[in-house]
Parts: structure tokens; sequence; C-alpha cells
């Protein structure tokens, strides 16, 4: 496509649009410069307790003419629990990108995971740039690994003499890799996009209080499937980070409740929050000695407290555990007539409320992007498979979600 330079209406000579038009073409973009943050495999996660560099991607719009320095700055970390290497970052002139590392200083001080954010000193900042949004990482304390009571034990000496299996062996910390194929066509810009993640992780998982001398039962205690940070990032974008619908500041589209609820429970987009997910009820069955089928669905259910309790079933049912819904329930439960309004009128903060809006054991989409739900163990080869589909609120089909967890 032809473009033609205008300034003021008026069409300028041909001399002045050459040079504009050029200048435009030497840069590829006049406006703002944005600074984007990624962490490497979209996986901004830091256990405390290990040293290991996260390396954050960093990108601009488009390339800068001169060499550039920008510095970045750990926001929120009050405990110092991690610091910046490779930091100012100078990107050289023609380039767009650079990167550099955030370290943890094994300070092991945490119980219970925290966030902090990467951002940009605006002091420092050339002019014409800014960053585009912070980059929040998850920070993990030292994985508390469930010890076995003495009649689990006695179920697993039971499954080693009845099936010939060692489920010692996929107990405690396993690691895992989690690819997502992710379709594309949602509601909001967020969504809008097919493309296929992998998230490299681990998961610390036990035997289940549900398991029985006939069935084994496993149960995920942190970082199910490896998907804790991807969950928490599709309920943000369903609702605090949602500035198109569900936080918009346009009157057409922001909702009076969700705008109540924020108000009254102090949740914002900075507000420092707690969310974990478990996955319990993972039954094995078909067992042999060489392997074992496992079933994943189970029932979802929304908040009881009122007559508009929601039943999603059957779907791969994680528990969430957040911190901001945990202030809105006690609200809900004192009978609070204007809180429990917001909340039937869509004001939630509730996770189930947005993850999972189809069930998963047929295609609710009608589109032919949905695969049966199941998970094997291979205890020759030491492995441990699921596949399932899983959506949200703003999604325009199912994500398909591949794992696998080795030894």
């Amino acid at each position: 496509m032809r473009k033609v330079c205008f300034w003021g209406g008026v069409l300028l000579t041909a001399a002045v649009a050459m040079t504009s038009c050029n200048e435009k073409k030497e840069t590829g973009y006049s406006g703002t410069n944005k600074i984007y943050l990624t962490a490497t495999d979209n996986n901004a996660v830091i256990m405390e307790s290990d040293a290991t560099p996260l390396e954050v991607e960093v990108s601009l719009t488009s390339s800068v003419e001169q060499t550039t320095t920008l510095t970045f700055r750990l926001e929120d970390d009050t405990q110092e629990l991690l610091r910046l290497e490779g930091n100012p970052v100078t990107i050289a002139a023609g380039s767009k990108t650079a990167s550099f590392q955030v370290i943890s200083n094994l300070k092991n001080l945490l119980a219970e995971s925290t966030y902090i954010s990467v951002g940009i000193d605006a002091a420092q900042l050339p002019q014409g740039m800014e960053l585009a949004e912070a980059l929040r990482i998850r920070v993990n304390p030292n994985p508390a690994i469930p010890e076995l009571t003495e009649e689990q034990k006695a179920l697993i000496d039971g499954y080693k003499e009845k099936f010939g299996i060692d489920l010692n062996e996929f107990l405690g910390v396993m690691k895992c890799t989690t690819t997502l194929n992710i379709p594309g066509n949602g509601m909001t810009n967020d969504f809008s996009t097919p493309k296929t993640e992998e998230i490299p992780g681990q998961t610390i998982i036990t035997l289940s209080e549900e398991s029985t001398a006939e069935q084994p039962v496993l149960k995920m205690v942190d970082n199910p499937m490896g998907l804790t940070e991807h969950l928490y990032w599709i309920f943000r974008q369903n609702t605090i980070d949602d500035d198109e619908y569900w936080n918009s500041t346009d009157e057409d589209y922001a909702s009076p409740s969700n705008q109540y609820l924020m108000e009254t429970i102090k949740w914002t987009p900075t507000s420092n929050e707690t969310f974990n997910v478990k996955l319990d009820g993972i039954k094995c069955r078909n067992i042999t000695a060489t392997g074992a089928d496992l079933d994943i669905l189970g029932e979802a259910k929304a908040y009881e407290g009122t007559d508009y309790e929601t039943v999603y079933s059957p779907v791969v049912p994680f528990e969430y555990s957040f911190s901001a819904w945990d202030r809105q329930k006690a609200i809900l439960e004192t009978g609070d007539a204007e809180m429990m309004d917001a909340y039937i009128s869509g004001g939630s903060a509730e996770p189930n409320y947005y993850l999972f809006s189809y069930s998963v054991d047929e295609d609710g989409y009608k589109n032919g992007n949905w695969i049966e739900s199941k998970g094997h163990i291979d205890f020759e080869k030491g492995e441990m498979t699921f596949q399932f589909v899983m959506d949200h609120y703003y999604a325009g089909d199912y994500t398909i979600v591949h794992v696998t967890y080795t030894k």
C-alpha cells in the first residue's frame, strides 16, 4: 500500500514528503518507544533457595538511533530477597533488544510465596520511551514436601505388594514441562492471538487422603501441572489487569459492581496478593506393573454462600486460594447486602468464577479444538503424562495442555 504524508490537511511538496517518509522508514515507528520485559520461557518464577538466574529479555518497539542505557529496579522488595545483575542495560545503536538477570539472595526468609516487580527508574528514562508494564516475579519459599503418615506409608507398601509398583518414585518434587496450545479468538486483546508456550517447572506431589488399599490417588499440593503462574495470569487478565472491560475507565464498559468491589476490599493491579493452587483426586486405575491410567476430572464449585451457586462439572478441579477473594468472602459471610448484590452482579474476586467456563468432557465450543482429558504413568520409563483442555471467561475456545513429569 502506498503512503502519502500530510500535514495540516495540506499535501506537502515532493521533497518534504520524501524527507518525512524516509525518516519514518529509518526508525520504523514514530510513536512512544515502549519497553517490554519478558522472562525466559514466560516463566517468571524464582525459588528463594535457588541461585539460578532468571533471564529477563528487554525488547523495544523500535530500534534506537544511538546507544541507550536503561536502569531497572526491584519494586516491593523490602526484604532484599532478589538482586539484578547486568543492570543498567545498554542497548547498542541500531538494536532493540538486550537482557539482564534476576537472582535470589538466598536469604530463605519466606513462609509463603510473594510477588516482586521489576520496574524502571523513570528519572533516567530517555525521552520518548516508557515501560509498557512491570514484570511480576513470583518468589517461592523452599518447597515444603509433605511427610507421609504411617497410614500412607502402609498404603504404598500395599501397592508394591499388590501391583508391583513403587509410587515413591512419583512423590515429592517432580520436574515437569507444560506445553500450551492457546487458540486466540478471545474477547480481549490479551487472548486474541494463537500461540504455543512451553513452561518448565516443578510440582510437589503426595499421596491423597482419598487413597484406599485398592486405588492410589495422587494430590498435587504446589504448582499443579506447572500451571500456577499461568492460571494467575489468566485470572488477572480476566479481572484486575483487564482495562478493556472489567477494570475499564470507559463509562460504557466500566462495571459499578467491579469498582465497588475493588474499593471495598482494596484490590488493585498493584496490591500485594497471594495466589496458590492445588489439585487433588488424581485417581490411578487399570494398574499394572508397567503403567496406570490417571483420571483427572472432577467437580469445581463456585461460592456456596448464595442461591446462585454454580457447579462446573466435569473439569480439571483445581483448588484456588486467593487473598483478595478471602477478603471479599469474609464480607459476604457477614450477610452484607451491598457486597452480595455486587457479587451476584459479577463483581467477584473468586478464581473459580473466571477459570473454566465450559465442562471439558466434550467439545463445548463445537470448533473441533478439543482432546480427551486424561493421564498415564509409565513405571518403566519413569514418566507421568497428562493431556487436557481448559478455558476461561474471555476465551474463544479451549487451550490444549500437555504435561510431562520425569523422575
